[in-house]
């Protein structure tokens, strides 16, 4: 037995598959490149494969990853060629390695995700100089709330919500260049057991935050956001201080 850690992208319509889908996509892709996999064992058998963690629908990136057990071990590059000839246009994969089994989980090592978000404004142009003032009086604020509903105790009727501080889950939020007008920001945000922050949601509180600090209607209206994009360009495990991609981190 071996098991090959991976690297892909999924970009273009595809973007536009749930995480489920994502799954099935990759099963039978498998099975139709010849792949030798492993199955789990029981009256209904499936491939062994797992992800790092689901991408919100509707984002397109460059750095998706899953773990596959093959019951032989092949090289890689023979690998990727069957896998990526029956892939559908919008997923590729692009590196792996064989890593040992004792490593840890996908799910387990994420740490961090590495966003590159792109926005329009109703206003259209923005001064530049402005955006980097209003990103470093975002990030100055004492907190950073966002409501979020409570696990739901058994039996319980009513839905609760509770105001979480996310500002410790914002490791980076910059703006880095503008396309007419369209402004690109990174950002890197927390990710997995140790807290989670979606980039939709930080955009979100972003603009709340805009609207809050002007009280005239026209200009809070020229603030609304009214495009987003957003690329997750990898995902990070941090090993002696330093960020590593989840393939860099083993072995």
């Amino acid at each position: 037995m071996a098991i090959l850690r991976g690297k892909f992208s999924k970009t273009g319509e595809m973007k536009y598959i749930s995480h489920l889908d994502l799954v099935r996509l990759f099963h039978r892709v498998l099975r139709r490149g010849g792949i030798n996999i492993a199955y789990t064992q029981g009256f209904n058998p499936h491939p062994i494969i797992s992800f790092a963690t689901a991408l919100s629908l509707g984002v397109e990136s460059y750095g998706e990853y899953f773990d596959v057990k093959l019951h032989d071990e092949i090289p890689f590059q023979e690998f990727k060629q069957k896998v990526n000839e029956h892939m559908p246009r919008g997923i590729e994969i692009l590196e792996g390695k064989y890593i040992d089994a004792k490593e840890d989980s996908l799910m387990s090592m994420v740490e961090y995700s590495d966003y590159r978000i792109a926005l329009e404004f109703s206003s259209g142009k923005i001064d530049e100089g402005l955006l980097e003032q209003w990103i470093n009086d975002f990030l100055n604020q004492d907190a950073i709330m966002i409501t979020r509903k409570k696990k739901k105790k058994r039996r319980q009727r009513h839905q609760e919500y509770k105001e979480v501080d996310v500002k410790p889950l914002i490791k980076k939020f910059i703006f880095v260049r503008t396309d007419r007008e369209r402004y690109y920001f990174d950002t890197l945000l927390t990710t997995g057991s140790k807290g989670n922050l979606k980039p939709e949601d930080l955009i979100q509180l972003f603009e709340k935050h805009l609207q809050s600090q002007n009280t005239d209607f026209e200009k809070e209206q020229s603030l609304a956001i009214t495009s987003i994009n957003i690329i997750r360009k990898d995902l990070y495990h941090k090993v002696n201080g330093e960020l590593k991609n989840l393939i860099e981190a083993v072995g």
